[in-house]
């Protein structure tokens, strides 16, 4: 009994750990999308705006890389999205 539920914690555990990554990969890429458009946009931004958007997109990005656990492979999905 005690066997069988440990499994299902562990099971539980894996799953909520994948989804947790995959709802971090989502919005990764729907920043990337964001930075796509961003720098689309040049033509009705300042330079300064354009810079300080960019920047704010991007440190975004890095962050959820880092907190997804696996940063290389994170930045990988988001990019060949």
């Amino acid at each position: 009994m005690k066997t069988l539920l440990m499994l299902l914690l562990t099971l539980l555990c894996l799953t909520s750990c994948t989804s947790e990554y995959e709802e971090r990969l989502e919005e990764g890429k729907n920043l990337m999308n964001r930075l796509k458009k961003v720098e689309g946009s040049s033509d009705y931004l300042s330079d300064h705006q354009l810079k300080v958007e960019i920047s704010q997109i991007k440190n975004e990005i890095n962050l959820l890389a880092k907190v997804s656990g696996n940063e290389i492979l994170f930045l990988k999905e988001i990019v060949n999205y």
